[in-house]
């Protein structure tokens, strides 16, 4: 599957990252989402997790480093997240879990089910109901897909319940 770079190693799925969203998309999102988050527009970039580059806003990520350093794809490999998880997954868990995201569910799901079907099911879970281009999942009080201006609402899952925050991703 070609966007195996979209599968978080922390069970993030990166298809919903408002950086990589931004980054994507441009226009408009790319330059509130700058704005809001204090972000200089040329910091706007990501990848996704399993393809980083330099340039990438998560190329620093501690959940990267770790996992990388340790040879594992996936935060479910270490033996430390059978224990509960390490400190930097669990600062990642609580912050997803804001926005209704069980990165630890997903990440069971990966194990168990394989990538590319949890990758194909987040990607329909993070789309606009109209139009069915790709959301980010941090638009949880959006009324309107920045796509094509079609109003989102309760029944049809978006938006959903959270709250917009300003520093790092």
């Amino acid at each position: 599957m070609k966007d195996c770079a979209l599968a978080g190693r922390c069970g993030l799925y990166c298809g919903s990252c408002a950086v990589y969203r931004a980054y994507k998309d441009g226009g408009d999102f790319k330059k509130r989402f700058s704005k809001e988050w204090e972000l200089p527009i040329d910091e706007v970039r990501c990848e996704g997790c399993h393809a980083l580059t330099m340039e990438c806003r998560g190329f620093g990520c501690e959940i990267v480093r770790c996992t990388s350093s340790k040879g594992f794809e996936f935060c479910f490999e270490c033996p430390e997240c059978s224990r509960g998880g390490c400190k930097n997954h669990k600062t990642v868990a609580e912050n997803a879990a804001k926005y209704g995201i069980d990165l630890r569910s997903n990440l069971e799901r990966i194990r168990a089910e394989g990538m590319e079907a949890w990758l194909s099911e987040s990607k329909e879970r993070f789309k606009c109901p109209s139009c069915g281009k790709p959301l980010p999942s941090l638009l949880r009080t959006e009324s309107k897909c920045y796509h094509c201006n079609s109003s989102l609402d309760a029944a049809n899952g978006t938006p959903r319940e959270g709250r917009k925050r300003k520093g790092k991703v």
